[in-house]
């Protein structure tokens, strides 16, 4: 069963660099949602300080999760990593003509296997008990360069002799299709004896799937982010790789997958980062817009949503209210029912609307459609069965009141997407879902302190 490495703290900072507070509480959350290993960088003063190491270090020292730090394959990075209690370190250098040539000022072939056994030797001589040697660039040998998938192969195996644990085969450039990966892994794992890591970019999108596609022919390791955030436009993400492993293939991994949602909005919400549209976990995921798929939704909506989604990610799915709106949705927003012909009309009332303002309609638009039509609306049904609608909540407060005190609660509300601190017009911004009663739970919170609440609706 391959172990799933997290690099969010490590390839995940070259993407965005996060606050001491919010990283520990990043890797608090890796462990609990049970990825095997956390990656994070050794210290590079002044840029990054041990006591920043330490920070996260001190937090994962209570949990079931084996640490890995990250450096170049250089004696002082060994050296920096032996200062630390914890269980991994993981050294890189790329052993490629393209990469010897022009960032190692034309390093040798040779000198470049050396350096990374010496680094290896090292490792094992301060306790690390696991150790992992990168070939960045690795994938090029695949494509045929630099002496071929043989070469590769042999290095693996001479770097295993050194003392790695494990050897990383990274895709660098983000080069291979899924059926190469599959091919170059299958045929990794069949030369070599020395356990294998999996680890691709994803500069043609193809990061997440290429790592399935290894791990299905028994790599060892998979290296993984939180949004698969990382340099250029990142790395496999952590959810991609994770739930089809575990739903459509059926390995037994060691992740919680009831838990993978909760982390990425919790994660989402600490760095700021949003969850793209088109993401699995994302809200537009989880939101049916064509009439007649509302329709099948409505009866089974695992017709157009994986179960193990249903199951494990979504508790209830929403309905867009467009040009497209299913009259049996309108239905469910009614308290008596209605003749399939009133349904229709109603339906293309509500269609001819919604081309007008070249928009979804919100809930009280369209219950303003059907009491025209003398129908009666079932209010409450009518919000639950929509997409909810995102706003601005715009604060005034006394200048006394502690607001970041009150920040961390409002950022544990499943309705809060953001909450930001401002200057100018307001002191706070909230970007949350207009659901269960946000607006007044904002109210209650700050009571006395509000001088001017106002709330916007995006269109």
């Amino acid at each position: 069963m391959p172990k799933i490495l997290d690099t969010t703290l490590r390839e995940g900072e070259l993407y965005k660099r996060f606050k001491r507070e919010v990283r520990a509480k990043v890797a608090e959350l890796l462990a609990c949602v049970g990825v095997d290993r956390i990656e994070l960088t050794i210290d590079y003063p002044p840029r990054t300080t041990r006591e920043d190491v330490e920070a996260v270090i001190d937090i994962l020292r209570s949990y079931d999760v084996e640490i890995v730090l990250h450096g170049r394959a250089y004696r002082q990075d060994v050296e920096a990593a032996a200062k630390y209690d914890v269980e991994g370190l993981g050294v890189y250098l790329a052993p490629t003509e393209l990469h010897r040539r022009f960032k190692l000022g034309g390093m040798s072939f040779e000198e470049a296997k050396r350096r990374l056994e010496e680094a290896l030797e090292l490792a094992a001589s301060y306790g690390f008990k696991y150790r992992r040697a990168t070939i960045e660039d690795a994938s090029r040998y695949y494509l045929g360069e630099d002496g071929g998938i043989e070469t590769l192969a042999r290095l693996v195996d001479d770097l295993g002799e050194a003392g790695a644990t494990v050897v990383s085969i990274p895709d660098t450039c983000g080069m291979l299709t899924p059926p190469q990966a599959r091919e170059f892994f299958e045929r990794l794992v069949a030369l070599c004896k020395t356990p294998l890591s999996a680890h691709f970019h994803n500069d043609y999108g193809y990061a997440s799937a290429n790592t399935v596609e290894a791990a299905l022919v028994g790599a060892d390791e998979l290296h993984v982010s939180v949004l698969g955030i990382g340099d250029r436009n990142g790395i496999a993400d952590l959810y991609e790789v994770a739930a089809p492993l575990i739903d459509i293939h059926g390995l037994n991994l060691r992740i919680r997958r009831d838990r993978l949602r909760e982390l990425y909005e919790t994660f989402s919400k600490l760095t700021g980062i949003r969850i793209p549209f088109r993401h699995p976990l994302s809200r537009e995921a989880q939101t049916i817009r064509a009439g007649v798929h509302q329709s099948m939704a409505l009866k089974a909506p695992e017709g157009y949503v994986p179960t193990g989604k249903l199951k494990h990610d979504f508790d209830k799915l929403y309905f867009e209210a467009t040009t497209y709106l299913s009259k049996k949705l309108i239905q469910k927003a009614l308290k008596n029912d209605v003749d399939d012909a009133v349904l229709q009309e109603a339906s293309s009332m509500i269609a001819r609307l919604a081309e007008q303002k070249g928009g979804e309609l919100g809930p009280r638009e369209i219950a303003e459609v059907l009491r025209n039509m003398n129908l009666e609306v079932d209010e409450l049904a009518l919000q639950k069965l929509l997409k909810p609608q995102k706003a601005y909540i715009l604060l005034n407060l006394d200048p006394r009141f502690p607001v970041r005190e009150k920040m961390p609660e409002m950022l544990s509300w499943s309705e809060v997407d953001q909450v930001d601190e401002v200057y100018g017009d307001a002191d706070l911004i909230i970007v949350a879902r207009l659901e269960d009663d946000i607006v007044e739970r904002v109210k209650r919170l700050f009571g006395d302190a509000i001088l001017r609440i106002r709330t916007l609706i995006a269109d």
